[in-house]
């Protein structure tokens, strides 16, 4: 085995031996490295999530490959772990999906290569584990080591989503207008009155304070008002001359871009637009929306021609009118993603938010006296902005056809596992990905749906498939025919909730809780 493995390995151990930990706390995704029989494969990354019963975990290991082989998805869904963090798993048959053929792996508790003492263990922080393998196609058992390090530093939502905290200069953490604008107009633009917090809140909010954008005069035109993670450039006195008047971000600029890593679904955020006019059904009252997830490299909304086509990976766009009451509204955009792009990675994200989608557009009357006019502009109320990654399951069938779920849970004619190759799942999620684990011990097949932000969110789905043969609990009825017992709907920290005729509590998206 490679001395810079051993070394890691070595310092885990230690690690491991300093507190106690539980299931939960040690879930998450887990990036580091393999080796295989003395073979090192760097970059790979395993998830530690849940069991599928209680005080046990579930190990996912993608896509593995063995020399010239692909094995396919590895997923143990009863590992047993004690409180020092040390894994236990005797003689587990799986189902190799790649391959359509059984296999025999064992989670070893302790090995010995060349005088170092290895031990499956994990932590918050560190994971260790030592499978044994032995299938059909292998010759013989191989021994795999995967050590690795909780996956902390990756970006999946935008920064202070809710504008609280303690706003510098007119600006809250994350968030920047024209008050810290650059450009050769800044100092005719640069104002602190046009990004404001408020404390006028959305309906159901945790939080207390909201942002206000409010459109303006400035140089004889109107100015929308505009937010963004970004920058703002102010270098035209024509406002929608997008060479000089736009946001954009910049990598060089590290205090006003967001680095990002995630493909989310959607964007969802509230906001209470009040144009001028106060009249929802006006053609140019319509604010704005604006998201793209871009490569490395300088991006700026609007654009000018085709320059950035390269650097757009995904994008979330919506211009939207008024509600006819002036009041708040949750409002979701799907990304749209570049399919030219598909195999870049995510590095950062340009939000934008804007009083009127055309530059120096909306609303506008004069209130007042020939001496005392007033100009009444439009304004956007904006809170708890939050990146969507969905974690359902979009469909399981087996041999083509399609399984159905009540609840979480799907009933198959025929025995355990007879028909396991013929099963192909898919997540409802453009980044979120779907595993089979087939048990043994019970007979059932459980699928995972983890969404892409698992590493710093936790979230993902379960679902079980129930054969013929399924170890169904003594006692437990199972039909939800007339007369048989009823799954019931319950409510657990606020959420929506089903309890199956077993007791056990799934969202209506099929996590169990």
């Amino acid at each position: 085995m490679k001395k810079n493995i051993l070394m890691l390995a070595a310092g885990l151990l230690l690690t491991a031996q300093i507190q106690a930990v539980t299931p939960e706390q040690v879930c998450g995704r887990f990036d580091g490295d393999l080796n295989i029989g003395g073979d090192f494969y760097p970059s790979k990354s395993v998830y530690l999530l849940p069991g599928v019963t209680g005080g046990t975990l579930t190990f996912v290991l993608p896509d593995f490959k063995y020399g010239n082989g692909n094995l396919g998805n590895i997923v143990l869904p009863n590992i047993a772990m004690d409180d020092t963090g040390k894994l236990t798993l005797e003689n587990a048959t799986l189902y190799l999906d790649s391959i359509a053929e059984r296999a025999t792996i064992t989670v070893i508790n302790g090995l010995e290569d060349e005088g170092v003492v290895y031990n499956s263990v994990v932590t918050a922080t560190e994971a260790q584990v030592i499978l044994s393998i032995a299938a059909p196609s292998l010759p013989e058992p191989i021994f795999v080591l995967f050590v690795g390090q909780a996956a902390t530093a990756h970006n999946y939502a935008l920064t202070n989503g809710g504008f609280e905290g303690e706003w510098t200069n007119a600006e809250p953490q994350g968030w920047h207008s024209f008050y810290s604008a650059t450009g050769l107009l800044v100092d005719f633009i640069k104002n602190d009155y046009q990004f404001t917090q408020s404390s006028q809140v959305r309906p159901g909010t945790k939080g207390s304070h909201s942002a206000l954008l409010s459109s303006t005069m400035a140089l004889g035109v109107k100015a929308n008002g505009n937010c963004t993670n970004g920058q703002i450039n102010a270098g035209s006195s024509i406002a929608d001359d997008a060479t000089g008047n736009y946001n954009f971000s910049d990598p060089a600029n590290t205090g006003f871009c967001t680095p990002f890593n995630g493909h989310p679904d959607s964007i969802v955020f509230w906001a209470k637009y009040q144009p001028a006019d106060r009249d929802a059904s006006n053609p140019v009252n319509l604010a704005r929306m604006n998201t793209v997830i871009t490569t490395d490299a300088r991006y700026q909304d609007p654009e000018v021609g085709d320059a950035y086509a390269d650097i757009k990976i995904g994008t979330a766009t919506v211009n939207y009118a008024a509600t006819q009451s002036m009041g708040w509204q949750r409002i979701a955009v799907p990304f749209e993603y570049v399919k030219a792009n598909s195999s870049k990675e995510p590095a950062y994200i340009l939000t934008t938010f804007s009083t009127n989608y055309t530059p120096g557009g909306g609303s506008s009357y004069t209130t007042g006296s020939t001496f005392n006019k007033k100009n009444v502009l439009d304004s956007v109320y904006l809170d708890d902005v939050q990146l969507v990654y969905n974690h359902g399951l979009n469909s399981l069938t087996i041999d083509g056809q399609a399984v159905s779920f009540a609840q979480g849970v799907a009933k198959v004619d025929g025995d355990y596992c007879d028909d396991c190759a013929k099963f192909a799942a898919r997540a409802d999620g453009y980044a979120a990905q779907s595993f089979l684990a087939f048990d043994e011990q019970t007979h059932y097949l459980y699928v995972y749906v983890i969404a892409d932000s698992y590493a710093t969110t936790g979230e993902y789905s379960l679902y079980r498939v129930q054969f013929a043969d399924s170890d169904v609990p003594e006692g437990v009825q199972t039909t939800t025919e007339s007369g048989g017992p009823q799954w019931t709907k319950c409510i657990r920290q606020g959420v929506i909730c089903i309890i199956a005729p077993d007791g056990t509590a799934y969202t209506v998206q099929g996590t169990r809780l």
